[in-house]
């Protein structure tokens, strides 16, 4: 499927080249022009060559992005409630689908034309970015993805890294984003900012995470990327206890990062004449079955991280290390096997920290802390508004509280956005039990 214009359109080598690629990609072509140049003309000629049918959105001043995606019509669903309408038992009777939505689901691939886009809000792009990257949305009202049917000629892993540098490098031109995560170089806090963000951001280590928190509280970086959990190892108390401390600070954001374990020397010998392997604790023990089975008995040594474990092999003779990926190619070492953790599957969450706090996309969650007495049923008495509402909780941690020995500490994490009506009732309701609660912000799910 190629574009080269047609017998009634000559198309230049630069416009063919660009529109090829948007098709390839199947991602979004913005073409730009001053009125009466062609630009609605080109997309029907594209569309004329391709032999697809177009689907035209015109926008207007009053156009909301989400109407591309879809509309609920709540005002008709109360009038015929109110009627006894059988009809309101099934509320997709009162989701009206947008344009983007029948693009979505065509059954067969189609030329979406979004004209007169300049007429809209500044933030109507933006508004629809996500679900452009993606190539698909989510439906509050009834629980659904919607996809699209086509997908591109490339996986989505690789779109999503064209994407991200292409977004950095934007970024870039406007203002440097910077961006603090617990180091040094080549540790997966720094794998995690740059698989999230791209190579166009200034990565600044520091020594622990109390310093990722200092600096983004301080406006010396603009957010900072903090790991939270391992599905192996479990949680990170010290980011709980930063964000128990933080009141300015808000998650924006998380990543999750498949955990990569290389073993690696930073000279070259046979594996059996190794001295010791050296690498974080963590690393070590999501690695220490592949030891025991292909090394046997070896000295373990304990560093700070997976990265002073690369330098330690670099400057020492007959010395192993486990690292990731990104720590092979920064420190030049020598890859000997790739892969070596148990669990396959092992991932680590972190989380992305600012001052800012986040909008609505749609599918969002939200994290907060509740302070119960320390009495029998105070768990049950937060968790009920909750269940009473449907409300997913897709994490809770406890602990005492700390400098209060009669109360508890839960660490939650919930499917929704704060601004959800049915979470803001869940919150009054925990609230009203005379427990604290606090919110530590809103965000994007990672997908």
């Amino acid at each position: 499927m190629k574009f080269e214009g047609t017998s009634n359109y000559i198309s230049t080598d630069d416009l063919n080249i660009a529109v090829n690629a948007s098709i390839t990609l199947e991602k979004p072509l913005l073409i730009k022009g001053e009125p009466g140049t062609g630009k609605t003309e080109l997309a029907r000629q594209i569309s004329e060559s391709l032999g697809l049918s177009i689907i035209e959105w015109n926008i207007k001043s009053t156009t909301k992005a989400q109407q591309g995606l879809y509309e609920y019509d709540a005002v008709s669903r109360l009038r015929d409630s109110q009627l006894g309408d059988k009809k309101i038992e099934d509320i997709g009777n009162y989701i009206k689908k947008g344009k983007i939505w029948d693009a979505f689901e065509s059954k067969e691939r189609s030329v979406l034309l979004i004209d007169e886009i300049d007429k809209a809000d500044i933030e109507f792009p933006n508004d629809l970015l996500q679900e452009l990257d993606k190539m698909e949305f989510y439906v509050y009202e009834t629980n659904q993805i919607i996809k699209a049917n086509k997908k591109g000629l490339l996986p989505d892993s690789k779109i999503r890294i064209i994407y991200k540098e292409l977004i950095s490098g934007c970024l870039s031109l406007e203002e440097v984003l910077k961006v603090a995560y617990l180091g040094p170089e080549g540790t997966h806090s720094e794998a995690a900012v740059h698989n999230q963000f791209g190579s166009q951001v200034i990565r600044i280590p520091t020594s622990t995470i109390d310093d990722v928190f200092y600096q983004v509280m301080n406006d010396e970086v603009n957010i900072g990327v903090v790991p939270v959990e391992n599905s192996s190892e479990g949680v990170i108390n010290t980011t709980l206890n930063c964000m128990a401390d933080s009141e300015d600070i808000n998650i924006i954001g998380e990543i999750y990062l498949n955990i990569d374990h290389q073993l690696a020397s930073g000279n070259k010998f046979n594996i059996n004449e190794a001295f010791a392997i050296a690498s974080h604790p963590q690393a070590l023990g999501q690695c220490s079955k592949w030891i025991e089975r292909n090394i046997g008995n070896i000295k373990r040594l304990e560093m700070p991280s997976s990265a002073v474990a690369a330098q330690y092999a670099k400057d020492n003779k007959n010395i192993l290390c486990i690292v990731n990926s990104m720590a092979v190619k920064n420190y030049k070492l020598k890859l000997i096997k790739k892969n070596i953790q148990d669990y396959a599957e092992n991932k680590t969450r972190f989380l992305v920290i600012g001052k800012n706090k986040v909008e609505k996309t749609g599918k969002d969650k939200t994290s907060f802390l509740i302070q119960t007495p320390n009495k029998p049923g105070s768990l049950m008495s937060v968790l009920k508004p909750f269940d009473k509402r449907k409300i997913n909780l897709s994490k809770i941690e406890t602990r005492p509280s700390r400098g209060n020995i009669n109360s508890h500490d839960f660490f939650v994490d919930c499917e929704g956005h704060i601004k959800d009506q049915k979470l803001r009732l869940a919150i009054k309701e925990v609230e009203d039990t005379g427990a604290i609660l606090r919110s530590f912000g809103s965000y994007p799910e990672y997908i």
